[in-house]
């Protein structure tokens, strides 16, 4: 029974990263042209990371219509994507351990 839940609750917490619905950040990575936008939650971004953490305080982030805008020009986005896909490997670690 706690299996069916963990593993539930990693699959519903993974696609929080896939959904657009509801999300509060967009964050702006490289320079132009080389530029893309992600989605994301704070809510997560900020449990998950302590550099997101401090990022989206108040004194790091401008907030336009109760969206936060957080812009990385000195990243490029393939690494940007890799960091986000990192930052959701929780629901792969979770699945992993069950397994065993």
């Amino acid at each position: 029974m706690t299996f069916e839940f963990l593993s539930e609750f990693s699959q519903n917490f993974s696609h929080l990263f896939d959904d657009a619905d509801d999300y509060n950040v967009k964050i702006i990575v490289g320079e132009i042209p080389y530029t893309k936008e992600f989605r994301a939650h704070s809510v997560i971004l900020r449990a998950r990371s302590p550099y997101f953490k401090r990022a989206l305080s108040q004194y790091w982030t401008i907030e336009k219509n109760r969206m936060i805008e957080f812009k990385k020009p000195n990243i490029s986005p393939t690494v940007f994507e890799m960091i986000i896909k990192y930052i959701d490997i929780f629901s792969y670690n979770l699945k992993r351990r069950m397994m065993y």
